[in-house]
């Protein structure tokens, strides 16, 4: 069964490294940790300083509150959003484990101008998936996107992004396919899912499977392994 939910080990130089799904966001919360924990440790020697040297210790006390303000909830190095983000793209990929064997599903496509979280090629054609953790409600309001109560038109940027550079990276190749930019809500409900906007989708996990497959066949066994194999080459 040709899915790739590959996990991180040693390949000949002839092959090429899959990522897992969320590993990008693994990484950057392993970052948050490090640069969470050295911070912690600068803050101890410069308070044991103060022993000798005073201002050391008021030093440590505004590295500390420096720390507690971007690490509070919603700011930079809080860890919770990444951790719903890793937990949001890992439901969606075993989601996606539940499509036919005629389709290949790649996570973390790198296109040179970030990560597409999810990529699906199959007979029915090209998918980019941008994957939404949120809690709450999706729903369309006078042609546009919402979700509880708030705008949240940039999600269907960040789609249509992602599917554009997909695109462009076979476009390269010369498959000149069309690339489905497709929202996906892995926490959050979404009303009438799916819900067509322009040149894009959203659509809640649950309907995912039956979104890609129901589609018309519009892929021939070999432009789908073409497709695979360009979009595997790009990863760094």
């Amino acid at each position: 069964m040709p899915h790739l939910r590959f996990h991180r080990r040693a390949l000949p130089t002839d092959e090429t490294y899959v990522p897992k799904p969320a590993e990008f966001l693994r990484s950057q919360l392993r970052l948050r940790i490090a640069v969470f924990a050295a911070t912690i440790a600068v803050a101890g020697v410069l308070a044991l300083m103060g022993v000798w040297w005073w201002p050391a210790t008021f030093l440590a006390l505004g590295l500390l509150f420096v720390l507690q303000r971007l690490a509070g909830k919603g700011r930079v190095l809080d860890p919770e959003r990444l951790r719903r983000g890793i937990s949001g793209e890992e439901a969606v990929a075993d989601a996606l484990a539940g499509l036919p064997s005629s389709y290949w599903v790649l996570h973390g496509v790198s296109t040179g101008h970030g990560d597409v979280d999810h990529v699906v090629i199959g007979p029915t054609g090209v998918f980019a998936l941008e994957t939404k953790a949120w809690d709450g409600k999706f729903y369309r309001s006078r042609g546009q996107l919402y979700c509880n109560g708030k705008p949240a038109e940039h999600v269907l940027r960040q789609a249509r992004g992602a599917a554009g550079q997909v695109r462009e990276l076979l476009l390269a190749a010369g498959i000149d396919e069309w690339v489905e930019a497709v929202v996906v809500a892995a926490r959050a409900s979404v009303s009438r899912s799916p819900v067509r906007f322009r040149k894009s989708y959203v659509i809640s996990i649950k309907d995912l499977v039956g979104f890609v497959t129901d589609r018309p066949h519009s892929l021939s066994s070999s432009t789908v392994l073409r497709a695979k194999t360009t979009l595997m080459q790009v990863v760094p």
